[in-house]
């Protein structure tokens, strides 16, 4: 999804999270409806959708190192035994690119990119289905965004369906199949990304792409 700030589209993502409920229209996940459910039942499907938030500082508990927070999702599903919640975690950890030394750290004595891998590291522990994305590479410089981009293609490439919401029109025409231009909350075009970046159906895509910066 793309489109300028306040277009809708952190709105959208937080309906398909279940953290607003629709007033009109539905929502399904891989077939069946999706919607804000009772508690009981909300906690047996949690793992098919994950995110990674756009502040990662504020998403994380200034509390726990890291460590905690990586063996944090595998503690409350009761996955594995402590060694082996550790064993994911390092493992979790050196793919996200993040140091050891720094999970022994909290959140407050990261960098705004350590946070972010950290939330993505998270995101992944259970193996979601969906993994919902806000502004992926905003907090990272060329070469992690550049990592980041790559570890989201292999993941892709594995089945994990990408929810992405991002101003960042040449890593979108990389990563994603399908392209959504919201404005003010609604829907302007849709359809294959390489089609719409190259030949915009709409004034607004146009201006848009106008904007991105060309170098040489």
């Amino acid at each position: 999804m793309i489109g300028a700030s306040g277009a809708g589209k952190t709105t959208l993502l937080n309906l398909v999270l279940g953290l607003l409920e629709p007033t009109t229209g539905r929502l399904a996940l891989e077939g069946e409806p999706w919607s804000p459910l009772p508690e009981r039942q909300r906690r047996a499907r949690r793992p098919k959708v994950q995110a990674v938030f756009q502040e990662a500082q504020a998403s994380l508990p200034p509390h726990r190192t890291g460590w905690e927070i990586l063996q944090e999702p595998l503690e409350v599903w009761k996955r594995g035994d402590a060694a082996s919640r550790r064993a994911a975690a390092a493992r979790m950890a050196a793919r996200v690119k993040v140091p050891e030394a720094a999970l022994e750290q909290r959140p407050g004595a990261w960098s705004g990119g350590l946070a972010q891998r950290l939330c993505l590291g998270r995101a992944l522990m259970l193996g979601p289905a969906l993994l919902v994305l806000d502004e992926p590479t905003s907090a990272l410089d060329p070469t992690l965004g550049g990592h980041l981009l790559a570890l989201l293609a292999s993941l892709k490439a594995e089945g994990v369906a990408l929810l992405v919401a991002s101003h960042d029109l040449p890593s979108m025409r990389t990563l994603c199949d399908q392209l959504l231009l919201l404005q003010g909350g609604k829907v302007l075009c849709q359809g294959p990304t390489g089609q719409l970046l190259s030949n915009p159906p709409h004034p607004h895509l146009h201006k848009l792409l106008e904007a991105v910066p060309v170098l040489g």
